[in-house]
C-alpha cells in the first residue's frame, strides 16, 4: 500500500458525519477552499518553473504535495454521507470541481517528473481557471 493510500484511509476513517444539508454544505466549502489553496500552490509553482527560478526535481516534490494535498480533502470529503437530496447535488458539483482540479494537477506533476520544466507555465491558465472554480463554490457554499 503506497504512503498515499494509507494516508487517504486515515483520513477517510476519520470524516465525521453530515445530520443536515447545512453542515453538508459547510463541510463542502471547506473541502473546495483546501482544494483552490492546494491548485493555487501548484500555479505559483508552475509561474516561477516558467521563468526558470524552479528546478526540475523541487518543481516535482511542489507539485506532487499540491496534488497530494488535493486528493486528500476529496478522499475525506467523499467519505461523507450526503444527508438528502439537495446535498446529492452539492457532492456532484463539488465531486467534478475535485476531479477537474486533480486533473490537471497530475498534468504538471508528471511534466515536472519528465523535467519539462519550462513547459509547465503553460498550464497556469488551467490553474487558475480551476482555482476560481473552487473559490467560487466555496464562496456560494458560504452564503
Amino acid at each position: 500500500m503506497t504512503t498515499v493510500a494509507v494516508v487517504m484511509a486515515m483520513v477517510s476513517g476519520c470524516a465525521e458525519s453530515s445530520r443536515t444539508d447545512e453542515d453538508y454544505r459547510r463541510k463542502a466549502a471547506n473541502t473546495a477552499e483546501t482544494a483552490a489553496s492546494a491548485v493555487s500552490t501548484a500555479r505559483l509553482a508552475v509561474e516561477a518553473a516558467g521563468k526558470g527560478r524552479l528546478t526540475g526535481p523541487y518543481a516535482s516534490v511542489l507539485l506532487g504535495e499540491a496534488e497530494t494535498d488535493l486528493l486528500a480533502a476529496q478522499g475525506t470529503f467523499e467519505s461523507r454521507q450526503p444527508p438528502g437530496e439537495a446535498a446529492d447535488a452539492v457532492r456532484d458539483r463539488l465531486g467534478t470541481l475535485l476531479d477537474d482540479a486533480a486533473d490537471v494537477l497530475a498534468k504538471v506533476r508528471i511534466g515536472a517528473r519528465r523535467d519539462e520544466v519550462r513547459e509547465l507555465a503553460e498550464h497556469t491558465g488551467e490553474l487558475r481557471e480551476a482555482a476560481e472554480r473552487l473559490e467560487g463554490f466555496e464562496e456560494e457554499m458560504s452564503s
